[in-house]
């Protein structure tokens, strides 16, 4: 299974420091340039640009889409690193690791597979990489990530964690 993270997610657990954590769940992944230069060179210094600099040719791949006029017409609803992403996650019938509501929409429109963070805690706590979605999701809200609380009771019943307190 080949997992095409966009910028999102990965920022969202750099800044809770779980970078680790999509590294153990996604043993492997591949990131467009475009993803690598927003968090690595633009956003040299913040939650994420180290560990993803460290992890290049270790656990994350740098790919280049090659359908240019596919992602050109992306960039006319989405921003570039979103567009490359989705691009090679079509052209390398992979799953998509994103966040944004807009961008999962977009590439379920092209029969792209979703994975998220929030589906990322799922896997962890079904591999028994965490024992509590509950508190690693509560760690990411404290950060930023931002959850509905319907979305953040529905990741909980699945996980058969809505009834701690």
């Amino acid at each position: 299974m080949g997992i095409i993270a966009d910028s999102s997610p990965l920022i969202s657990c750099a800044r809770a420091g779980k970078v680790k954590l999509i590294r153990y769940v996604y043993p492997k992944i591949v990131i467009p340039p475009s993803v690598y230069r927003e968090i690595v060179v633009e956003g040299a210094g913040k939650p994420g640009a180290e560990e993803i600099e460290e992890g290049i040719s270790i656990w994350v791949e740098i790919k280049e889409p090659k359908d240019k006029r596919f992602v050109s017409m992306m960039r006319k609803h989405l921003g570039e690193g979103e567009s490359e992403a989705i691009a090679l996650a079509k052209e390398l019938n992979g799953y998509l690791l994103a966040d944004e509501r807009k961008v999962i929409n977009e590439a379920r429109r092209y029969g792209i597979r979703i994975k998220s963070t929030l589906l990322m805690l799922l896997e962890a706590k079904e591999k028994g990489l965490i024992p509590s979605i509950r508190a690693e999701l509560d760690e990411l809200i404290a950060s930023g990530f931002r959850c509905s609380r319907a979305l953040y009771q529905e990741i909980l019943a699945l996980s058969d964690e809505l009834s701690i307190p």
